[in-house]
């Protein structure tokens, strides 16, 4: 089973390596750490100054190991911080199933959760919520094992260990997601008599105790504004009437067709036909079962919403399809819902062809792309014939595997798309404008993130937000490399005024770059 987990791991991974890191969040971390590491800084976080309270620190911390191990962060690196979670939801999931002895197909668990878009995309990305996910999973696993008698002394002060660490990691929902999981599913069971025996006193001065010395070295490094700011606009702030990512209740009902796909139709007829036929015998269905609606209704009424919030549900709403598969076995639904994600992974090879000259790619080297979805076909397609057989399992495994293959192979393909994904290429060449003319400043006109790009120019960015600043900059003594998103132009009509006949230096994907000032 631990091959299967390496092999996890090896299919992914070239994705990290091949890549650039993504403005919106990646560079941010990456310049907030190297803000960090030069300020000396360890509880309290800024980017270019300002107070980054957003995130705990503990995810923060492994990225400054990776960067004083390395001397710089690479994004295969800090991308193990992704992966290995991941990996490890599996292996803990895998355990739980067989400690209870519950019937379930683990190579179909791990393929289909592994498969599940959000999952795989959080797995492939910068962010902390895969890790959060992990600590909440190792939490509600060994919350379970207190339940049936089946753990070990030690798993009582883990539990609210795990549960800080989880908090330590993302913030509040590390506490929320444990905490509603074992109150409802308590409820539900009438013994909601015995929680003092899960999260008694001692736990709570555990974690409260935690919590205080991480809230203590905040103040004492940070002050009070860093202490308020990380207490409550940052929890209340976001959870009663957030000012970021604000939607609706019915946000997450509207994206699940997508962010579980390819198996959305497969876990909603599933789940749907066992609670109809009310097929959730087992302890351990039901508790999965309270972690799934339970924290769907909670994190629906939270004002604040990400489709990558609802992570930590995507483990147990995989396994308890899985073990619902098991009991059900290949019904004609069930092969229905399977039949239609690998009829489409089959058919997006000749589609790719048949609509290719509609697809404006202007790259000339896409042969390990055509690879992938060549491999994705047949993926496809074999599955139909395992269903064909009724061999419902193993046409869930080949799809998915499949599809983790395509990951892999299309992965070597991304450093031709590296000028579009990230800023590094467009990085690269000012700074190399700046060395043939001795410019000795940078600037940018309004787009997101561009201040970030100091770590790869090792200075920093001035923001410029109207044409009237560009004419004080266009008129000074020092040359400055300006950069200028072709965006902005097409939305401001004075800017491209402005720009008027003066020539772009260089263009990097969506991006112009001008040498202004200094007599240029």
């Amino acid at each position: 089973m631990r091959y299967r987990y390496l092999l996890f791991i090896a299919f992914l991974l070239p994705a990290f390596v091949f890549r650039d890191y993504t403005p919106d969040n990646e560079l941010r971390y990456i310049s907030i750490i190297e803000e960090a590491l030069r300020n000396n800084t360890w509880f309290t976080f800024f980017n270019h100054g300002e107070i980054y309270a957003d995130k705990p620190p503990l995810y923060f911390w492994l990225l400054m190991f990776v960067r004083m191990v390395f001397g710089s962060c690479p994004l295969w690196a800090a991308g193990l911080f992704s992966l290995l979670p991941a990996v490890g939801i599996l292996a803990v999931m895998d355990r739980w199933m067989r400690s209870e002895g519950r019937g379930h197909n683990p190579l179909v668990s791990e393929t289909m959760l592994m498969s599940t878009g959000m999952f795989l995309g959080s797995a492939l990305v910068l962010r902390m919520d895969m890790l959060m996910a992990f600590f909440i999973v190792l939490s509600l696993y060994t919350f379970f094992r207190m339940y049936r008698g089946t753990g070990r002394p030690s798993d009582r002060w883990l539990f609210p260990v795990w549960i800080f660490l989880a908090v330590f990691t993302k913030g509040p929902m590390g506490f929320l997601i444990p905490l509603v999981s074992v109150t409802v599913f308590l409820l539900f069971q009438k013994k909601i008599r015995t929680f003092g025996r899960y999260l008694g006193w001692k736990q709570w001065a555990i974690l409260l105790g935690l919590c205080a010395a991480w809230f203590l070295l905040i103040y004492l490094e940070g002050g009070k504004e860093y202490l308020n700011n990380i207490l409550f606009k940052q929890t209340v702030g976001r959870g009663i009437n957030s000012f970021h990512h604000k939607e609706p209740f019915w946000y997450y009902l509207q994206h699940l067709p997508l962010t579980f796909a390819p198996w959305s139709l497969l876990y909603v007829a599933v789940l749907g036909i066992a609670a109809w036929k009310r097929r959730f015998t087992s302890e351990t269905e039901r508790f999965f079962l309270t972690v799934i609606v339970a924290n769907f209704v909670l994190l629906s009424f939270i004002s604040s919403k990400l489709d990558i919030y609802l992570l930590p549900v995507y483990p147990f709403v995989a396994y308890l399809t899985s073990m619902q598969l098991d009991r059900q076995g290949a019904t004609l639904v069930s092969k229905i819902c399977v039949a239609a994600p690998a009829a489409v992974f089959f058919l997006l090879f000749p589609a790719f062809f048949c609509f290719r000259s509609m697809i404006p790619f202007p790259y000339e080297n896409l042969s390990m792309v055509y690879v992938g979805l060549a491999v994705l076909s047949v993926g496809g397609v074999t599955a139909l014939v395992y269903l064909w057989k009724n061999n419902l399992n193993g046409a869930i495994t080949v799809a998915s595997l499949g599809l983790l293959s395509m990951v892999f192979i299309a992965s070597f393909a991304i450093p031709q798309f590296n000028r579009e994904i990230g800023f590094r290429a467009m990085a690269e060449e000012g700074r190399r404008i700046a060395d043939d003319t001795g410019a000795d400043s940078y600037a940018f006109y309004k787009f997101r993130n561009a201040a970030d790009m100091d770590i790869y120019l090792r200075a920093p960015l001035t923001e410029v937000s109207s044409v009237a600043r560009l004419d004080s900059l266009a008129g000074g003594n020092a040359a400055t490399v300006l950069f200028i998103r072709n965006r902005e132009v097409r939305r401001e009509p004075e800017l491209e005024t402005w720009l008027g006949k003066r020539k772009a230096l260089e263009t990097v994907g969506d991006y112009r770059i001008y040498l202004i000032g200094g007599g240029f």
